[in-house]
């Protein structure tokens, strides 16, 4: 038996689990919820999410899983192979800030959900779009700043974390959604090029998915 994985190809949320369950080798299968269609909004999917929301995980036991930290969490807890959460109780504090920083203060910026809302209403699709340039390029102007204190060849230290995942997720999509520029911020760009080398995660580009936009 294997894990489910509700999602969207545009969703950096659901790409965030699509990269660790490929990173850690677990199987699973991928069910589209296509946001552009509005099929979070089915009564189908409803049963599966009572808050219509992506990504959802049903494990082999039938347990479904949201909010994609949490699912995080359990992956690693369940599958601690190809570890994404350090030993060092300092270092995986660490990870967990960068992590929680990227999921609180710049990725709900971008929600699919609330840029339906916002094109919606025309007039304020220019305002919506300052901001969120104005809190992503800060967010991670914010994250290149405390990792030049904790980075190796990743973020924190050697190693592959959540937070290279977080970090590389956000990063990808808002350079394939919004087209915006990074180049600025080398500790970032540098940890987006390593994770990029690791084939199991750039693979895991919404790109390169099934329900991707043409």
């Amino acid at each position: 038996m294997s894990y489910t994985l509700y999602g969207f190809a545009m969703s950096s949320c659901t790409q965030r689990i699509r990269s660790i369950l490929n990173y850690k080798k677990i199987p699973y299968t991928q069910v589209s919820v296509n946001f552009l269609k509005k099929e979070q909004l089915t009564e189908e999917y409803k049963k599966i999410h009572p808050r219509q929301i992506i990504p959802a995980l049903v494990t082999p036991e039938g347990h479904t899983l949201i909010e994609s930290l949490t699912i995080a969490e359990y992956l690693e807890e369940t599958h601690p192979e190809k570890p994404i959460l350090p030993k060092n109780k300092i270092q995986r504090a660490q990870v967990r800030a960068i992590a929680e920083y990227i999921n609180s203060s710049i990725q709900p910026f971008q929600h699919l959900g609330i840029q339906q809302y916002i094109n919606s209403h025309s007039e304020k699709q220019l305002e919506w779009k300052d901001q969120w340039t104005h809190w992503n390029m800060l967010g991670i102007s914010n994250i290149e700043k405390s990792i030049s204190r904790t980075r190796g060849r990743f973020s924190v230290g050697d190693q592959l974390t959540l937070a290279d995942i977080m970090i590389y997720c956000q990063v990808d999509s808002a350079q394939t959604r919004f087209g915006l520029d990074f180049g600025q911020y080398h500790n970032i760009m540098n940890i987006y090029f390593n994770v990029n080398n690791i084939k199991e995660i750039e693979q895991s580009r919404g790109i390169y998915q099934h329900d991707f936009p043409k």
